[in-house]
């Protein structure tokens, strides 16, 4: 099965995009709460003499641990890395610059910088850990990484602040792993018939169940790549027929089912027709499928 051989993709990186990686997971390790193997000397002659008169307050180390993953973009850059000797950056160099302001940021269209201070002031480094690796599924960590780096153009902060915005997300907004995922069509259907629902409740169910039983979009075998096809059924969609949160919990169903057909070192799955023809009217009678 061919891998994916782009610029910017697993195992055709550049010296510089592999800095980038590093950057990235230290950034994000920090964020989770990992200890950082680099700070185990100490920091003052006072610790190094009298350990024992350092940090024994409980809340002074949580408030330590609060202040480092919030100062986590405070440290400068040194050791820049070449990408012409190939060099890799030092440890000290290995953090992501100052974090933007979210009033300042004029990249920040959808808020992210905000949300992803609040999503540090709000959840638990181990919350965290878990909604990273409930997200990265079958895919290669370092993979699943590189996605957000080629997104923000190889920014790291902007990387991050991405990341774990999209993991907020689906955690606390959608709820892709431990509810839509997890509880799947047959949780649908208990919903639709349940009597402790709401009447919105309900019809948003059986809304959901209504687009996979039509068929509205479906996985379908895999092109000479070895991507997983989608295919998308255009005439199927009317608009105003589902509520907008059962189209969106119906589309993650699908793309989220996709990821599971994944098989290393392929990356990207293939939707056929591309989901813009969504927003104009449908012209098409039949889906069509191809392998290229």
């Amino acid at each position: 099965m061919p891998a994916d051989d782009s610029p910017g993709h697993l195992g055709h990186l550049t010296a510089d995009e592999e800095a980038k990686l590093r950057q990235l997971w230290a950034a994000v390790l920090e964020v989770f709460g990992v200890p950082d193997s680099t700070a185990a000397e100490p920091s003052s002659p006072e610790e190094a003499t009298h350990p024992e008169h350092t940090d024994t307050d409980p809340s002074l180390k949580d408030s330590k641990k609060s202040k480092k993953r919030f100062g986590l973009f405070s440290r400068s850059q040194k050791n820049s890395v070449s990408a012409a000797d190939g060099s890799l950056t030092s440890p000290t160099s290995s953090k992501a610059p100052k974090s933007p302001n979210p009033s300042t940021d004029e990249n920040d269209k959808y808020g992210q910088t905000a949300e992803f201070q609040h999503t540090l002031s709000t959840q638990t480094p181990e919350e965290l850990r878990t909604a990273f690796w409930s997200m990265v599924k079958k895919d290669h960590p370092d993979a699943l990484l590189l996605r957000f780096l080629r997104a923000r153009k190889w920014d790291v902060q902007r990387a991050l602040v991405m990341l774990i915005s999209t993991m907020h997300w689906r955690l606390k907004d959608v709820r892709v792993d431990d509810d839509i995922m997890l509880r799947g069509e047959r949780g649908a259907v208990e919903d639709a018939k349940s009597a402790s629902l709401s009447a919105t409740e309900k019809k948003e169910a059986e809304d959901f169940m209504q687009q996979l039983r039509m068929g509205k979009s479906f996985m379908h075998g895999a092109d000479k790549q070895g991507r997983p096809i989608c295919l998308v059924r255009v005439r199927l969609h009317k608009g105003g027929e589902q509520s907008e949160s059962s189209i969106e919990r119906f589309t993650v169903y699908t793309i989220e089912t996709a990821r599971l057909l994944l098989r290393p070192p392929v990356e990207t799955a293939v939707r056929l027709p591309p989901l813009i023809i969504f927003l104009q009217p449908p012209v098409l009678t039949n889906s069509f499928c191809y392998s290229a």
